[in-house]
C-alpha cells in the first residue's frame, strides 16, 4: 500500500453544459471533506439508565483555500455562481482520471484576501445541496 498525497487529488468545476465539461480549481493549496451527522435520540421510557442513539441525515462540505492565478476558468465559474441564485454547480475530486466524488454543491463563504505582500487568497466552502453521484475516496480506479 502507499501513501496518498494531497497534492495528487484535485478540485474540478463544472461549466454547466449538457454535456458538461470539468476545469480545474486553479491555485488551489488545500481541501478538507467533512462529512457530518446529526445524533438523533432513540430512547423511550423503557430503556432505562442507557440512551439509544442513531444518526441522522448526512452533510458533506469541503472546505477549500488557494492562490488567485488568473486566468482561472474553474475559480471564475465559482466566484460567478457563488452570485446566482441559486448559487450552485457541480464539482469534482479527482485523482488523475479517478473520480473519487462528483456531485452538486452550494457554494458559501467565499472570500479572498490581499496582503500588502503576499499572493492573493480565496478559500470557501462547497456543501452538497443532494446526494453526490459519486462518492467513493478511496477509489483506486
Amino acid at each position: 500500500m502507499a501513501n496518498e498525497y494531497g497534492k495528487d487529488w484535485r478540485i474540478k468545476i463544472g461549466d454547466g453544459g449538457g454535456t458538461e465539461a470539468f476545469d480545474f480549481l486553479g491555485g488551489e493549496g488545500s481541501w478538507d471533506l467533512k462529512r457530518s451527522s446529526d445524533q438523533i435520540d432513540l430512547s423511550s421510557k423503557d430503556d432505562g439508565a442507557y440512551k439509544s442513539q442513531g444518526w441522522g441525515q448526512q452533510a458533506i462540505t469541503i472546505s477549500v483555500t488557494g492562490n488567485v492565478k488568473l486566468p482561472d476558468d474553474g475559480l471564475e465559474r465559482v466566484v460567478d455562481q457563488s452570485k446566482a441564485s441559486p448559487p450552485e454547480l457541480n464539482i469534482q475530486l479527482v485523482k488523475g482520471s479517478i473520480v473519487k466524488f462528483h456531485g452538486r454543491v452550494g457554494i458559501g463563504n467565499l472570500s479572498m484576501t490581499g496582503g500588502k505582500d503576499g499572493p492573493v487568497t480565496y478559500s470557501l466552502d462547497f456543501s452538497a445541496v443532494a446526494a453526490p453521484d459519486v462518492d467513493d475516496l478511496v477509489a483506486t480506479a
